[in-house]
């Protein structure tokens, strides 16, 4: 005999055996009921029920011939409606009904004229050769009637897309169109994130920005394993569609809507997964939802390839023009450095000699050459620093109210020695209002414009320094009577280590202009450059104005 603790642990094996057995039969009818294949076959039986009523009171005026056409076109429509299956059921039971009602001897099986037994086997064949054949066509056209569907919304997205240009925008189209087009209750885009995966694009705005602890499994599981997983509402179980359940059904079933997971995928990792809730109309995502929606995944998978695949092309973009600007930089400032340190090194040398007594006039010339290659050389290094500063965007003009014909004589008073060969000529209108700029900068640009003058033209060449009032601006120019520039090289004069004699003749960095034109329109105004060849070069800037304080004094 069994113990009374053994005798329960075997009933309570029994009960559990019992409820598990009880949990897969139930989950088997609902699967057969969602597949809805019993209500079609009781609707072929109903159908050829009603159509054997309908004949019996006029069996003996319609003939058996017309009674079997009458049940062919019944078969015929079974099978346009509901398939292959019940077409077939139809055609045997509407067989055993025109055998049994209406073919005498009536109410058996039994048939009393060979010619009958002949059209009724003729019948059999005909009605399940023919409704096949018509629940082939059916299945075809339903199968085009897809495609064009998928076609249609592809063609869609792809034109929703077309007008986007950012990574979001792209991915908030396409979980819209996953909505509004295929038909979902909500759609999301899940992008791995510090080792979790991010809602990255929702839609509707509803729909929530986070993941419970069951929907991020799912989405890891699509996410690692690259392939589709779903969640059922038919007894709260995680399947992989059109495959085996991976967790057995729990008896409580889910009110929610079905969940699919897509992984979004390249030719070499997976990036992110698709979540679609609700199929339209609701029940489980079959295979044609699963390939319709995995061209959603292939768009958002096109896009996030697409945005690295720029940001890569960016980078690598910039690293070559960075690796330019380098080389440019260079091979235009390794001379301009080299010749001025060359320059004092030689002087401080000389005058350090002790085996040569230099008198007066030598050391105060070396030590005029040690002056004037000190400012130079430290010019070259301040264009550098202001050109760093302009590309770094961390120029801030320390703007306060000058007399610009203050700033253009002081200009030309400390540029006399240096343009010697050259006449500086002022031509300033007069009673020109307060602006309001940074001096520095100003009196470097306007110096940067006189040097490029002194630089290109001949000597004994005349240089004008001009200043007017124009609207809304004062308008400095620096003229002269050089060569000129021809007019396909004017418009890039202001571009960095851009040289206008190409052979290099000329000393210099190239980088004068492009500072003049980085301080300019930090102050909000403009420069441009006139020029003729054979006639000279005018380059003009403006300086908007502002209103002066009334109390503000004329400060140089």
């Amino acid at each position: 005999m069994l113990g009374s603790g053994e005798r329960s642990q075997r009933q309570h094996l029994a009960a559990r055996g019992s409820r598990f057995g009880m949990h897969r039969l139930l989950a088997s009818l609902n699967t057969i009921l969602s597949a809805r294949t019993v209500p079609r076959y009781l609707v072929a039986l109903l159908v050829v029920a009603c159509t054997t009523a309908a004949l019996l009171p006029a069996r003996s005026a319609l003939g058996v011939l017309n009674i079997g056409l009458i049940y062919l076109l019944v078969t015929f429509a079974l099978a346009l409606g509901f398939g292959s299956g019940p077409a077939a059921f139809a055609a045997v039971i509407s067989f055993l009904a025109f055998d049994f009602f209406l073919v005498p001897p009536l109410y058996t099986l039994s048939v009393a004229s060979a010619s009958h037994v002949l059209a009724l086997f003729v019948f059999l064949g005909i009605a399940i050769a023919t409704g096949q054949l018509v629940a082939r066509v059916r299945t075809r056209t339903e199968v085009a009637i897809r495609e064009q569907r998928r076609t249609a919304l592809l063609y869609e997205l792809n034109a929703a897309l077309i007008a986007d240009v950012t990574l979001d925008s792209i991915l908030a189209t396409i979980v819209e169109r996953v909505v509004h087009v295929y038909g979902a209750r909500q759609c999301r885009i899940l992008l791995p994130r510090d080792d979790s995966l991010t809602v990255c694009a929702r839609f509707p705005a509803t729909a929530p920005t986070g993941l419970d602890r069951q929907r991020q499994a799912l989405a890891a599981w699509a996410l690692e394993r690259r392939v589709p997983v779903g969640q059922s509402s038919a007894g709260r179980r995680i399947v992989q569609p059109h495959g085996i359940a991976r967790v057995a059904p729990l008896p409580l079933p889910r009110r929610d809507p079905d969940v699919l997971y897509l992984p979004i995928t390249t030719a070499e990792r997976t990036v992110g997964v698709l979540e679609v809730v609700g199929k339209p109309g609701g029940g489980r995502f079959g295979k044609d939802d699963e390939t319709l929606l995995t061209s959603f995944a292939n768009q958002a998978a096109l896009a996030l390839e697409r945005t690295r695949l720029t940001d890569e092309a960016a980078r690598a973009a910039a690293l070559a023009q960075s690796d330019e600007l380098k080389s440019a930089l260079l091979a235009a400032v390794s001379h301009d450095l080299r010749t001025p340190l060359a320059a004092i090194k030689a002087s401080a040398t000389s005058l350090l000699d002790p085996a040569v007594e230099w008198d007066d006039a030598a050391r105060a010339e070396f030590l005029h050459a040690i002056n004037e290659e000190s400012d130079r050389l430290a010019l070259v290094v301040g264009n550098l620093l202001d050109l760093s500063r302009i590309e770094a965007g961390a120029l801030r003009p320390d703007k306060q109210w000058y007399d610009i014909a203050e700033l253009v004589q002081d200009v030309l008073g400390r540029m006399a020695s240096r343009a010697a060969p050259h006449p500086l000529t002022p031509h300033i209108e007069p009673d020109l209002p307060l602006a309001c700029f940074d001096y520095v900068e100003i009196s470097q640009v306007l110096t940067n414009l006189i040097e490029n003058a002194i630089k290109y033209t001949p000597p004994d060449t005349p240089i004008a320094v001009a200043a007017r009032l124009v609207p809304g601006a004062i308008e400095v120019s620096v003229s002269d009577r050089g060569p000129g520039i021809p007019p396909h090289r004017v418009p890039r004069i202001f571009d960095k280590f851009y040289r206008a004699d190409p052979r290099g003749r000329i000393a210099g960095t190239g980088i004068g202009l492009a500072i003049s034109k980085g301080l300019v329109e930090a102050h909000g105004g403009r420069i441009w450059a006139e020029s003729e060849v054979g006639t000279g070069t005018t380059v003009r800037f403006t300086l908007p104005l502002a209103q002066a304080p009334a109390s503000k004094e004329r400060t140089a």
